[in-house]
């Protein structure tokens, strides 16, 4: 069994990997992007593709952020291999100190309404959930927006 071990910056190899997870059925609430949005915004400054990585290199999970504007960043996406095993809690923590030691101050995100699992691990990390908004798309899902403060400390 795998267990987190630390993050690394993804590159155009982990294409495949992340592509995966975004298109396994698991993942209904996850957005899918082609090869060719993926290899634009792996170039992008403004973005952030961050792996989790196990103890011998073995790829667990993937995230996408985007800071827009300065110390503000967008949480895109998380999608880890396997659930229920502790590894998203590390994984999102670890993404959470790298931006802190950065420097940012807003960490936020969006969250299908009824995606009640994500909200309440959003919220077990310290994101409050502060308004609700449609979506851009043809959908009648409803978007929960949450923020999380960084620099504060959270109990867990």
């Amino acid at each position: 069994m795998s267990r987190f071990h630390k993050l690394r910056k993804a590159t155009a190899n982990d294409i495949f990997f992340i592509r995966a997870l975004e298109m396994d059925p698991a993942n209904i609430f996850v957005h899918c992007w082609d090869e060719e949005t993926h290899r634009k915004y792996l170039k992008d400054p403004r973005a952030h593709y961050l792996i989790a990585e196990g103890i011998q290199g073995t790829a667990l999970g993937y995230a996408i952020l985007f800071e827009n504007e300065p110390g503000i960043v967008e949480w895109r996406r998380i999608i880890v291999a396997r659930r229920d095993d502790g590894i998203g809690s590390a994984f999102m923590q670890a993404v959470i100190d790298r931006f802190t030691d950065e420097g940012a101050s807003m960490l936020w995100l969006d969250v299908y309404e009824e995606n009640e699992r994500a909200r309440h691990v959003y919220s077990a990390m310290g994101f409050e959930e502060v308004r609700t908004e449609a979506p851009a798309t043809d959908s009648d899902a409803t978007l929960v927006i949450m923020e999380r403060p960084l620099g504060l400390a959270i109990n867990h």
